[in-house]
């Protein structure tokens, strides 16, 4: 690039006044996008002739109106546009898509982009740009007609005018359109002038330092560059040329770009300098064969027969198709292009669908009318296939049928889906009536669509009549665990009307119209629309009648099982006491006389019974989890956790056992069972650490109104097929001598956790340690 062009791009300054004005008013006129010129209000003061095209305006209209007037937006974003650019000057401008409004009052969606100039720091005026989005070459330009006046103020632009505020101008509308523009002495050969566009678009950002014509058709891709020369030639002989070539830049990629200009005489008529812009039009290219090739597909679809047409002269009974039509009927296709019967064709359509085409095809015919039917017919191959057919009959002014045109669609996929959903449907309503639970199905306002059978069993026959779920007041029923009357905004109906999911079950004991009273669990979900609105409300029924009686008998049987355990246990601590009593006597008294297996014999005896003292202890501590259970309270688990470390102080300075806890959250329960539950794992977590010092760790999460509790340790770990029976009562993994204990520890912390109404699970590999999680509930 030459000095002067890096240099702001100072146009033609060689050149005299009047011909630099001409050259630029040459450009203003070739550039195929409309340029204006606002001052510092916002005013045009400057339009090209695009630009009074394209609104339908006149020059004296537009000229001192604002671009408010002619955009259809409050201004905000050209006036936003001006300031970021005036204080930014470094920044490229944005592309901004904004309607124009015509003088018809008709919108026509435009790019615009616009960029400030400025004077001793204060904002002199704007220049931009405008280009139709629905249709870029909205007008063909007059080359010829290059001399067209450019308006200014009302009066014809004066050579007078400052050339360098002009060349300004110009170069912030040819930034503001991604313009290329470029000027070639057809004498040098060379190219002095040129926008820093023109370079970046061949793909030199920091520019070129020399341009010439040779250095433009290397760039050209080699298949393009003899039409490019060859359009230039013929240039020569019309004064202007616009075409299109790919090009390959300097960085190797390869693009689109549209070249158009004119030449510039000297006074003998002889051309001595060529002007003109370039522009980047991959992407419109892109989009060009993007369309190409969904019309070629199209194309393909139709000849693949999913569409044909026929046309049908009546009186001659001679009926003219295309390929796919013939080939969708089994008709050879080069009769079908001559014309064949009708009958031809309808022979070809299922025999449980002809007479009812028959009957339509002639009652169009009797009445100079419409057309339009669905039947199977088989092709060429014997396949069945579903089309749709459309037409109308053409008759002359006395009535008689002429032409019968029409088209038809090969509609089998959709066909074959539409079936397939009607046989789901009637697998879903089937599956519906035969669901061993009552089902009901409401409206998204309310109304009662449908009930299965077992509904109306639970509520003793045809019930479901009411309207709205409005009407629920007449259904008498109150909750099962308060036996509280149940508020028609508390059925499990209305609740998910309002777009609630109902996963915890209601349990209501009812009235049932046939005077049997039930008690019933309820769940239910909405079904949303495309916009999130309940459009359908699902509610389940289940009879519990039976199962809350079995659990009844069964929770008084527990109490019973759980008295007798405790007392089975209390009964023996006694005739306990009495052996280890008694072997302790034997051992102080008979001790020095016993030998070595006496000795053997009577540790077995005393180790046994403190043994059986333990479990009788853990047993006696299982059995009064409900029995001796405290009321449920706020309770502080980083102070429970503080009083666990106390309780094992000694085993943990023993073996050097560090616990790392985060802050442990307030949760509801029993103070001394919650103690209780934390000792355990936390004792475990120690005495199945393995070798070295335990490493464990607590950690919570809250999961809705509940907090999980989970305790992870470094230790031996435990085998997945054991993982499930370490919570039974008794239950071991370990030898005495390996480990000694009751075998009770987990299926206590079992009993405490379900009693607070919660969960607890273990995760381990063998080796790898484990994870002891439980949920209780929050405070």
């Amino acid at each position: 690039m030459s000095k002067r062009s890096e240099s702001g791009m100072a146009f033609w300054d060689d050149a005299a006044e009047d011909e630099a004005h001409q050259r630029y008013r040459t450009l203003l006129h070739t550039i195929g996008d409309g340029i204006f010129q606002l001052d510092a209000e916002g005013r045009f003061v400057a339009v090209n002739d695009v630009i009074s095209e394209l609104t339908e305006y006149e020059y004296g209209e537009l000229l001192g109106e604002r671009i408010t007037e002619i955009l259809e937006t409050d201004g905000t974003a050209i006036e936003r546009e001006i300031e970021r650019l005036r204080t930014n000057p470094a920044e490229q401008s944005t592309l901004l898509e904004i309607p124009v409004r015509a003088a018809d009052e008709n919108l026509i969606l435009c790019e615009v982009r616009i960029n400030p100039f400025n004077e001793d720091e204060s904002l002199r005026g704007a220049v931009g740009t405008v280009r139709e989005l629905a249709g870029r070459n909205r007008t063909e330009l007059d080359w010829r007609q290059q001399h067209r006046d450019f308006e200014y103020e009302g009066e014809s632009y004066e050579i007078t005018r400052d050339l360098q505020e002009s060349e300004e101008r110009l170069r912030l509308a040819l930034q503001a359109g991604d313009l290329g523009m470029w000027e070639l002495d057809l004498q040098t050969r060379d190219s002095p002038v040129r926008s820093p566009q023109h370079d970046r678009i061949f793909g030199y950002e920091g520019g070129r330092e020399e341009w010439s014509f040779e250095i433009f058709l290397e760039h050209v891709h080699p298949d393009d560059r003899e039409f490019v020369e060859r359009s230039f030639e013929k240039a020569f002989e019309t004064g202007t040329w616009e075409f299109d070539c790919r090009i390959v830049r300097a960085d190797g990629e390869r693009r689109w770009i549209t070249a158009r200009g004119e030449f510039y005489y000297n006074t003998d008529g002889e051309p001595v300098r060529a002007i003109g812009i370039v522009e980047d039009v991959t992407e419109q290219k892109k989009n060009a064969k993007d369309l190409e090739d969904a019309k070629s597909r199209l194309e393909a679809a139709t000849e693949a027969g999913a569409v044909g047409t026929w046309e049908w002269h009546v009186p001659e009974n001679q009926m003219i198709v295309g390929a796919s039509f013939a080939d969708q009927f089994g008709v050879d296709p080069e009769q079908a292009r001559e014309g064949v019967p009708l009958e031809q064709f309808l022979s070809s359509i299922h025999e449980a669908d002809r007479d009812r085409v028959v009957e339509r095809i002639e009652t169009a015919v009797e009445t100079c009318g419409e057309y339009e039917a669905e039947y199977r017919v088989r092709n060429a191959d014997g396949e069945l296939r579903w089309v749709v057919a459309r037409g109308h009959v053409e008759c002359d002014e006395d009535g008689n049928p002429l032409t019968f045109p029409g088209t038809l669609t090969d509609i089998t996929e959709r066909k074959r889906a539409e079936l397939e959903a009607e046989n789901q449907s009637r697998q879903l309503e089937t599956l519906f009536q035969v669901l061993p639970v009552g089902a009901v199905v409401a409206d998204g306002d309310g109304s009662l669509l449908k009930a299965n059978d077992v509904a109306k069993e639970i509520w003793g026959g045809e019930v479901f009549d009411a309207k709205s779920v409005d009407e629920y007041d007449k259904y008498s029923a109150v909750w099962a665990d308060t036996g509280e009357p149940v508020d028609p905004e508390e059925w499990t109906m209305a609740q998910v009307l309002r777009g609630e999911s109902v996963t915890e079950p209601n349990v209501y004991e009812i009235d049932p119209f046939d005077g049997d009273g039930r008690i019933i669990m309820e769940h239910g979900e909405p079904v949303r629309d495309a916009d999130g609105d309940v459009r359908r409300a699902i509610v389940t029924l289940t009879d519990i009648t039976e199962r809350k009686e079995y659990e009844r008998k069964l929770k008084e049987s527990n109490e019973r099982l759980e008295q007798f355990a405790y007392a089975a246990s209390h009964d023996l601590q006694e005739p306990l006491r009495m052996i280890t009593s008694y072997l302790e006597l034997l051992e102080r008294r008979y001790g020095d006389e016993l030998d070595a297996d006496g000795e053997e014999f009577l540790e077995f005896a005393v180790d046994g019974a403190d043994r059986m003292r333990e479990m009788i202890d853990a047993l006696l501590e299982y059995a009064r989890v409900d029995t001796r259970d405290q009321p449920f309270e706020p309770v502080e688990l980083d102070a429970v956790l503080e009083d666990v470390r106390e309780t094992l102080r000694m085993k943990i300075d023993e073996s050097e056992a560090e616990i790392e806890a985060e802050s442990l959250p307030r949760v509801r329960g029993d103070p001394a069972q919650l103690h209780q539950l934390l000792q355990n794992l936390l004792s475990n977590a120690i005495e199945y650490a393995g070798e070295g010092s335990p490493r464990i760790r607590i950690e919570t999460e809250q999961t809705g109104s509940s907090w999980e509790v989970a305790i992870h340790d470094e230790g031996v770990g435990i085998d997945i097929d054991k993982q499930a029976q370490v919570f039974d009562v008794f239950e071991r993994l370990h030898s005495q001598e390996e480990h000694p204990g009751t075998g009770i520890g987990l299926a206590l912390c079992k009993r405490i956790v379900e009693r607070h109404g919660g969960e607890i699970s273990v995760e381990s590999e063998p080796g790898e340690g484990a994870t002891f999680a439980f949920t209780l509930p929050a405070a």
